[in-house]
Order: C-alpha cells, then structure tokens, then sequence
C-alpha cells in the first residue's frame, strides 16, 4: 500500500513538473486546487478544483493534482478551520454529561461553531494559499528542470 501510495506521488509529481505553462498559470491552478480541500465538498472536490482553477486563469491540471494529491488530508485541515475559527468566535464544548434542556442552546451552539468553522476557513484559505502560491511559483520558476531529474531519475521505487 505504502508503494501503491509513492508511485501515485511520483506520478502527479511528474505531471505537475511537466506542465508546459507559464509558472504563474501552474501555481496558480495547483494553490486553488489545494485550497478547495479546506472546504467541505463531499466528493466533488477533484471537481470542483479543476473548474476554480479555470475560473481563476490558472492550469485546470495543476488544479486537479492540487486537490487530489492533498485530498486525504481534508480531516486534519477541516480541524485546522475551526481551531482557527475558535480564535474569532469563542465557543465553549458542552459536557457530554450535561443534559441539554433547551433545543435553542443546541441550535445556537451549533450555529456558533459553523460560524467559527466558516470564518476560520476563509482566514486559513488566504493565508495558506498565499504561502502555497509563493512557494509552487518559487519552486516551478527556479527549479523545474532539476526537480524534474530528481523525481524521474533518482527516486526509485522499490518492488
């Protein structure tokens, strides 16, 4: 499983590098398609990237590899929203052991933690993405051709 999950690697890996577009364009497609996974899609995710990516001038490849070399880690970073979104809009966790009597607390807690979820991905969508596009601009303008050589030639993977 584990080489099944590094050939899968290499080869997005080999995809994003062979692009034949301006870095711009291939940073800009793969930050969008990594972004969208901060957003809970429901498995129209792959979806959703390519097409944000076209939307926005960037590669529509780019952004599909963006959002689905990353898409596993969707659990982590929907945790990462409302931590963030918990410094905007504090909200306190109810004691399982607490009878809740009223359906208005339930649905007010509900609605400040949606609240804080919505306002923490918006905070963590611009800044991530604003590093993420920086670094693939970085990384595609300078260093394409030897990454290329790198991921091809040297990384072997073991059968």
């Amino acid at each position: 499983m584990l080489k099944n999950l590094q050939r899968k690697t290499k080869l997005s890996l080999l995809k994003l590098l062979r692009i034949k577009d301006s870095a711009h364009s291939v940073a800009l497609g793969f930050t969008v398609g990594f972004i969208i996974n901060f957003i809970p899609s429901f498995g129209l995710g792959p979806i959703i990237s390519t097409t944000a990516a076209r939307l926005v001038k960037g590669n529509s490849i780019a952004g599909l590899i963006g959002g689905v070399l990353f898409i596993w880690i969707s659990p982590l970073l929907f945790y990462i929203n409302i931590v963030v979104g918990k410094f905007f809009v504090p909200f306190e966790i109810i004691d399982v052991d607490m009878e809740i009597e009223d359906t208005e607390e339930v649905v007010s807690a509900g609605l400040t933690i949606g609240k804080a979820f919505i306002i923490g991905m918006v905070v963590n969508m611009i800044w991530v993405g604003i590093i993420i596009y920086y670094v693939i601009f970085y990384i595609i303008k300078k260093h394409r051709i030897s990454l290329l050589e790198l991921v091809h030639k040297k990384w072997k993977i073991k059968t």
